[in-house]
């Protein structure tokens, strides 16, 4: 298979990832929301944007798949020390991310992806990286255990360890230092895995989608009915802050997607159309916001034995 091919085939296998996260999201909006923008950058690649705009169910989402090459890697995929830094490189995959209307419903955020660079029109280096996490504001313990259990699950795929392993990296990656607190309940999170077939990652990758779809449908299943009021919120939209913050700061994808020139309609799909920021907002919480900012200054252990 030459390198084209290789690519086509690959980037086919995200492009299936995006379909079917799409077919399962698509049933809680209304059809007249969703845009679905597929683009085409010069001496870049390409991509699928599908994103929901001040909808009905959802405040913000986007499901975003590209598939893009370039000259040289940018250090922000890899760290400065990477012997494939500067490197051709080839990247594809699917960032997905959820901001429903209903705060009983948390946000949600998934990445699959997968990397190679070239030397000599042969791979070099390839490998692939991702996961997801939960963002709630109004904390939920069976949801939180559910959304746990499935990431060990499919960790559990890779090597009985791969979930402690990826589950504390999601720990401290989604963790933001001025404020002294993560951005939610985090779930998996891993960089440049390597597999001994690119069909084995491109098979765990799917898997980890799956997952993430599967158990943020039955949480929002479980608390779309559920009436909340102006507080909840209002808490809401001052948590979103928080989001902003860590994905304009310290989020890597985000670093990458403006080091490799990338769109930047796709880059920030993420950020939530409606933030707000109080002045020590933190120091009058209610009994059940305290609850969460608990779980959120310290990570917790959601399964029994991890």
């Amino acid at each position: 298979m030459n390198i084209s091919d290789r690519q086509n085939y690959i980037s086919k296998i995200f492009k299936d990832v995006h379909k079917n996260i799409f077919d399962q999201i698509k049933m809680f909006e209304d059809k007249s929301k969703i845009q679905d923008d597929v683009w085409h950058k010069k001496e870049l690649g390409n991509g699928n944007s599908v994103v929901i705009d001040d909808g009905n169910f959802f405040d913000k989402a986007g499901i975003n798949f590209s598939s893009i090459s370039g000259k040289s890697l940018p250090e922000s995929s890899v760290g400065n020390k990477s012997k494939s830094m500067g490197l051709p490189f080839f990247a594809t995959g699917v960032s997905v991310v959820f901001h429903p209307k209903n705060p009983h419903i948390p946000t949600a955020h998934l990445n699959v992806r997968y990397f190679c660079t070239y030397k000599k029109n042969q791979v070099f280096e390839e490998w692939f990286g991702g996961g997801f996490d939960l963002t709630p504001y109004i904390l939920d313990e069976e949801d939180c255990k559910r959304w746990h259990k499935g990431a060990k699950d499919v960790c559990g795929l890779v090597d009985d360890n791969f979930y402690k392993v990826s589950k504390k990296n999601c720990d401290d990656y989604f963790y933001i230092p001025h404020r002294k607190e993560h951005r939610g309940i985090g779930g998996i999170f891993y960089e440049k895995k390597k597999f001994k077939q690119v069909d084995q990652g491109l098979s765990f990758s799917q898997k980890v989608a799956e997952s993430f779809i599967e158990n943020y449908v039955q949480i929002v299943n479980k608390q779309k009915s559920k009436k909340y009021n102006k507080e909840e919120k209002k808490f809401q939209r001052f948590r979103r802050g928080r989001y902003v913050e860590f994905n304009l700061t310290y989020d890597r994808g985000t670093l990458f997607g403006l080091q490799s020139g990338g769109r930047i309609e796709s880059i920030l799909m993420s950020l939530p159309n409606e933030v707000e920021w109080h002045y020590k907002f933190d120091e009058k919480l209610t009994h059940e916001q305290q609850k969460l900012y608990d779980v959120l200054k310290k990570p917790k252990n959601w399964t029994d034995d991890v």
